[in-house]
């Protein structure tokens, strides 16, 4: 029956794919990922910043992987660090918005920060603890977090199909 061929399991599908698609999975929804946060055209605060930063960075990593792939291990190590910061970025997020005091209200801004000059270490501070501007509430850092869980699970798999693929 032509039919039961086209309607594979997920299960069946994923194991059909090799380390190159693997990777390219991972570098289309890091992408989508960066692509929707600059759809939705939120006004991003610094703590939404990072989180954007820490996901272009391990989209860049694997985007460069793919070009090696003879060694996936130290980018895929690389990778997991910049999305696991953007997980604590994240998480932090979420801690000032639901904890009730726990950003201060009168912060600059980093747009402020940036037109005015301070120093890169004021600035870098302010991207790493947040400021006001993150304490209101929003799905956003959420969100965040959940992407960059989809796309550790999904170097994970990577990394596992890459190692059944190497002994065999």
């Amino acid at each position: 029956m032509p039919g039961a061929q086209i309607a594979m399991s997920l299960g069946e599908l994923l194991q059909r794919f090799n380390s190159r698609d693997w990777s390219l999975a991972i570098l289309f929804f890091g992408s989508a990922f960066l692509a929707t946060a600059l759809l939705i055209q939120v006004s991003a605060c610094s703590l939404c910043m990072t989180q954007r930063f820490f996901m272009a960075c391990g989209v860049l990593v694997v985007s460069v992987s793919l070009l090696h792939e003879r060694a996936p291990l130290p980018y895929a190590v690389l990778a997991a660090l910049f999305w696991l910061a953007g997980c604590a970025v994240a998480l932090r997020q979420l801690w000032i918005q639901y904890v009730p005091g726990a950003a201060s209200s009168c912060g600059p801004g980093i747009d402020f920060l940036i037109a005015y000059e301070y120093p890169l270490s004021s600035i870098i501070k302010t991207m790493l603890t947040g400021s006001g501007d993150c304490a209101e509430p929003s799905v956003i850092p959420l969100l965040a977090l959940g992407g960059f869980a989809f796309l550790l699970g999904l170097l994970f798999f990577h990394l596992k199909k890459r190692k059944l693929e190497i002994s065999q």
